[in-house]
């Protein structure tokens, strides 16, 4: 398993993080038990089981999406049959036609398939395999967030939010933990098959796109004749022809470019 293409930094072990983390999530335990997130990705991965480890009362809770890879479904419901499933009360197809398809900047998405299941479970102290060297924007909101949900306050901890990519694998690898076989694949990122951060030409994102599509053709097929009747039934980019509009959309090119 050779994933990590970060080096070891002088000085920092693996087993020195280790046991920071498993600190971190013992000095904050909640009498009622932390909400532990489970994506089923390599990052969930390694935090579940270090919270495992630390022995503090739990529940995970796997979201599902109704856009998830048909393999990681799998793979959560086989090596991980104790983890709860949390499931939005609309899939993303219908969404789509009441909130217009999901864009990079407006991503409804995460909130009404991922967050708004879980807001009813009544664990307000939650768990999250999150790291600051995935985005600028993770790491500006620090190791520990807040917000209000209704008239509670959800507190957000995150036990490897400092780690590496070389550490996450050499983990895995260290307690011979299972992941989903797609990282052996290629795949850097498991989440939902169609994602609005890769409707758009970048480099990697139009891999990670057209690899999508070829792999997961039924669940394309079925994003698409939703936008399609979201498209006819509300016709709010003006434009009749969906096809033109479905290149913009998926490839994220300006809307002046579609006036062609």
């Amino acid at each position: 398993m050779k994933h990590a293409s970060q080096l070891r930094l002088p000085g920092c072990t693996l087993e020195d993080m280790e046991a920071e983390a498993i600190r971190f999530i013992r000095d904050y335990e909640p009498a009622e038990g932390y909400y532990v997130g489970f994506s089923g990705g390599k990052d969930s991965i390694v935090t579940l089981d270090l919270v495992r480890r630390s022995g503090v009362r739990h529940e995970a809770w796997h979201s599902l999406t109704s856009i998830d890879p048909p393999e990681v479904v799998g793979f959560v419901r086989r090596e991980y049959p104790d983890v709860k499933i949390a499931r939005p009360q609309r899939s993303v197809y219908e969404l789509i036609i009441v909130n217009a398809p999901p864009k990079r900047l407006a991503r409804w998405c995460c909130d009404k398939l991922k967050k708004e299941p879980t807001m009813r479970i009544p664990l307000y102290h939650r768990i999250m395999g999150i790291r600051a060297e995935e985005s600028i924007r993770r790491a500006a909101r620090g190791r520990i967030s807040q917000f209000k949900v209704g008239t509670q306050m959800q507190t957000t901890y995150k036990p490897i939010f400092a780690w590496q990519e070389w550490a996450i694998w050499e983990y895995i690898e260290k307690y011979k933990l299972h992941y989903p076989s797609l990282y052996d694949e290629g795949y850097h990122r498991i989440g939902c098959v169609v994602c609005p951060f890769f409707l758009q030409d970048r480099p990697g994102s139009i891999w990670e796109r057209t690899e999508s599509q070829r792999r997961w053709p039924g669940i394309w097929r079925a994003y698409k004749d939703a936008c399609r009747k979201w498209h006819a039934e509300k016709n709010r980019t003006g434009h009749r022809d969906f096809e033109v509009w479905w290149d913009a959309y998926v490839t994220g090119k300006p809307m002046k470019e579609m006036d062609g």
